[in-house]
């Protein structure tokens, strides 16, 4: 097969993840792959050496009308040049790019939905045009059962599948220490950028009232050099923001507990990283997350500062119902979450989607 990855941003998330394992996969099977993305960033660092690589002039995260549509003719240079069997999409702003190039062979589109809530709640105003562009599609794919109920309640029901995300076991490459010293106290760690989506106050509140333990913030805001994160702020003494930090996610086994407090998520890679590090975790209960969090390996909470306490402090506390979790988050992740199995799952629909 010949499949051409497009997505919008090439900086750390877990849609970049999921598109670089899958074009890894392919390639190493023997199949010819591409990725078109904005020049630049983590993504192109990522990617097997046989993956053709088009670094895209024109593509920019924001909407922005004259270099989108300066983009729309790159995109349609790329798949003249390469002449892929399937036109792989991922995120919402490559999902309507891809498919407007991609509308005379849009049975060989397979657009991946990295978290529909984006678009439900947040970018609504562009839910008439996915509304459209589902009839431009040979499969729609949700990370999470959340995001295709979703879909379905907004009448996007045209060849809609779910595939959860999956990682590779993250036995290799574990760092060995945390880029601070953290003394003996428990640790909380969470992996996200700094926006308003990941709530991050109340992070901050959190730790403001479990002074016993320490906070980790790994990950980055793009207004505020790292250096500056913690007096910007006010961050607490026990709360460290070490800002972005490659390949973050070899630092979870060191630290006790894993927490993500989120407005929206489709299916977060950072859980199941953590997950696969035999981790218990705290997080919201929101998108696909209690797809992968339940009572048996952590505990889900409503965003509130008394919640998020009394979980943490439960389970930390509590060596024997912490080990318990953390086994039963680990076969969780084997049983479910492998990049085997995510592999797998494509590429049944790839040759479906040709077929």
């Amino acid at each position: 097969m010949k499949i051409l990855h497009i997505i919008t941003n090439t900086e750390l998330g877990g849609a970049q993840r999921v598109c670089i394992d899958l074009c890894n996969c392919a390639s190493s099977e023997g199949n010819a792959v591409a990725v078109a993305s904005m020049a630049g960033g983590y993504l192109w660092e990522q990617l097997v050496p046989a993956v053709l690589q088009y670094q895209l002039n024109y593509m920019v995260k924001p909407i922005s009308i004259k270099k989108d549509f300066k983009v729309l003719f790159e995109l349609k240079e790329v798949v003249k040049d390469f002449e892929p069997d399937i036109i792989h999409l991922h995120s919402s702003k490559a999902g309507v790019l891809g498919r407007v190039v991609s509308l005379f062979h849009s049975h060989r589109v397979v657009y991946t939905v990295h978290g529909f809530d984006s678009i439900r709640l947040k970018y609504r105003i562009f839910l008439p045009l996915e509304k459209m562009l589902q009839f431009f599609s040979g499969a729609i794919v949700g990370v999470s059962q959340y995001d295709k109920n979703n879909l379905f309640a907004e009448k996007i029901k045209k060849n809609v599948y779910v595939i959860h995300n999956g990682i590779m076991g993250q036995e290799k490459n574990l760092a060995e220490n945390f880029p601070i010293e953290v003394g003996s106290k428990k640790t909380v760690l969470t992996i996200a950028r700094i926006s308003p989506q990941k709530k991050i106050q109340l992070f901050l509140d959190t730790a403001k009232q479990l002074k016993e333990y320490n906070f980790i913030w790994i990950g980055g805001d793009s207004d505020v050099p790292s250096k500056m994160l913690a007096s910007h702020y006010a961050a607490p003494e026990n709360v460290y923001l070490l800002g972005d930090i490659p390949d973050a996610s070899r630092f979870i086994h060191l630290c006790d507990l894993f927490v993500l407090f989120s407005n929206y998520e489709g299916l977060p890679m950072t859980i199941i990283e953590a997950m696969s590090q035999k981790k218990a975790v705290v997080a919201s209960n929101v998108g696909g997350i209690n797809e992968l969090v339940d009572d048996t390996n952590g505990c889900l909470i409503d965003n509130k500062v008394d919640s998020a306490v009394k979980a943490i402090k439960t389970i930390l506390e509590d060596d024997t119902l912490r080990s318990s979790m953390e086994a039963a988050s680990y076969q969780k992740f084997s049983n479910n979450f492998t990049l085997e199995q995510m592999w797998k799952k494509y590429k049944a629909i790839y040759k479906s989607v040709i077929k």
